[in-house]
Parts: structure tokens; sequence; C-alpha cells
């Protein structure tokens, strides 16, 4: 059983949710692709590189003659910026989970609202079919505050069997 959080705190039940998203379509089968966090992190990864080339450059070279290089991370940094921007904007939209069983491809986003219990899970395989669900927290946990699994593995599956019956007409 999970630990108890305050159900009132979107961003607490937010990341709740989100940590058990990949235990939950394990138990249906599915394993989890890493494409989209790998991605993040190589982006992450590499403005940090920038920021550490730069300062050296900066603590090492004089400033006459390191303005080039500082000049050229700057635009680099600038770059890869835009490129994360862009990327978490327009690849990832969301996307909490990504998963494989076979050949079957699943990704699950979510849709938060800032105030509000209410959100929208956004379940598609791949490109062909996908199912849009507005839902609240209060549905998941406990009046204590505790997640409640099988409620959510069963609405899960529940939700995945609509998708399959999406697939087939």
């Amino acid at each position: 059983m999970s630990k108890p959080i305050n159900v009132y705190s979107v961003p607490d039940a937010r990341k709740t949710l989100d940590e058990a998203i990949p235990e939950i379509f394990s138990r249906l089968g599915y394993s989890q692709k890493f494409k989209l966090i790998d991605t993040k992190l190589v982006l992450g990864y590499s403005l940090i590189v920038f920021a550490a080339a730069s300062f050296f450059i900066d603590k090492k070279i004089p400033w006459e003659q390191s303005k080039k290089y500082q000049q050229i991370l700057v635009i680099l940094y600038a770059i890869v910026c835009g490129v994360q921007l862009w990327f978490s904007k327009f690849v990832e939209k969301g996307t909490v989970y990504q998963g494989v069983k076979k050949s079957d491809k699943i990704s699950v986003g979510a849709k938060y609202k800032k105030y509000s219990p209410e959100f929208q899970f956004i379940i598609s395989n791949g490109k062909s079919r996908k199912v849009e669900l507005d839902t609240t927290y209060t549905k998941f946990f406990s009046e204590e505050g505790y997640l409640q699994s099988e409620i959510l593995f069963s609405w899960f599956k529940e939700q995945l069997q609509t998708l399959e019956s999406k697939k087939l007409t």
C-alpha cells in the first residue's frame, strides 16, 4: 500500500498517479519504453556540458581570447534550450507512459487542471486510435489519501478494452 497524500493537493495526486501508471501497465503485460525520457536526458545533459564548458573557459582563458568560444557556447545553449522547449511542447505533450506489448504500442498522456481535481487521460495505441477520458482524483484515492491501486488497475483495463473495441470497428 502506498503512503497517504493530501487529496486536495493537485501536485501530490498527480505525482502519485504518474508513478503508479508504469506498475499498472506492467501488470497488464506492457513493458515500458524510455525513448522520450532518454531524449529529455540527452538534451538536459548537453545543456549542462555547455554551461560547464563556458565556466571552464571563463576561468582558464582570458576574456578577449575566450569571447568567440563563449559566443559559440551561448548560441549552442540557446539552440538546445529551444529544441528542449519544442520537444516538451510538441513531441512529449504530457506523455507519462509509453509501453509495448508484443506488437501493440501504447502511450498514456495526462492533462491536469491547475486548481481542480479534474484531469484528462489520453490513451493511444500508436497512430490509429485513441481514447480521451475525463475523470477526477477522488475516483482513485480513499478519503484517507491512499491510492486504490485495484480501482486504478481495473479502470485502465476497462479503458484498454474500449480502445481495442474501437480498433475492431
